[in-house]
């Protein structure tokens, strides 16, 4: 019997974090609606549309996407714990999920170059243990879900990363910038200015 209770203690004290509480609630709920499925489609061929994503602690975030560029602007309130590179190389990937959405991409397997591999990881893996990031992570594949946009994810080098100087606010020509066709979400309002 002794040995039974000391494997038994190594289980004691341990509870599901929040986020997976979060998570069952939301899965609980949208198995309740009656007429809830997923429709699968085949993602056909890969189409490299030239789009790098970056970000910098130092000023904010820069998209290209072919010859055309967007970029954002830390606010002085964006870091926080938890809130860090890894978290806004994932924001820049959740903002190029609604470039796409607003240029009425869908049905489509695109590729798209990072030079974060915490990044790459967690939209691969669609989940992240920093709740930061998994929250990013969750926007983004609600938006490329809806769309049947799978992303391929492809590591590029900072060094030749595009993208790079767009992120440390050395934007483009102003004829090839991106006008922003979408709202920021609430939880990125106070964080990033369009410029």
């Amino acid at each position: 019997m002794a040995s039974y209770r000391t494997e038994c203690e190594e289980y004691d004290g341990r509870y599901p974090p929040n986020s997976v509480l979060t998570e069952l609630s939301w899965w609980y709920n949208t198995l309740l609606i009656p007429d809830f499925y997923r429709e699968l489609r085949p993602k056909g061929p890969l189409m490299d549309l030239g789009i790098y994503v970056d970000a910098s602690t130092d000023w904010g975030i820069g998209i290209l996407l072919g010859d055309f560029w967007m970029a954002f602007r830390l606010t002085d309130d964006w870091k926080i714990p938890g809130r860090d590179i890894c978290w806004l190389e994932t924001v820049a990937i959740e903002l190029l999920a609604y470039i796409l959405e607003a240029k009425g991409f869908h049905d489509s397997h695109i590729l798209i170059h990072s030079d974060n591999q915490g990044t790459i990881g967690a939209i691969r893996k669609a989940r992240s243990p920093n709740y930061w990031i998994n929250m990013s992570v969750r926007r983004t594949c609600s938006v490329l879900g809806s769309l049947f946009i799978q992303p391929k994810l492809e590591y590029i080098e900072s060094t030749l990363n595009p993208a790079d100087p767009i992120s440390r606010g050395i934007l483009g020509p102003e004829k090839k910038k991106l006008p922003i066709l979408f709202q920021l979400p609430d939880e990125l309002n106070n964080i990033i200015v369009y410029v």
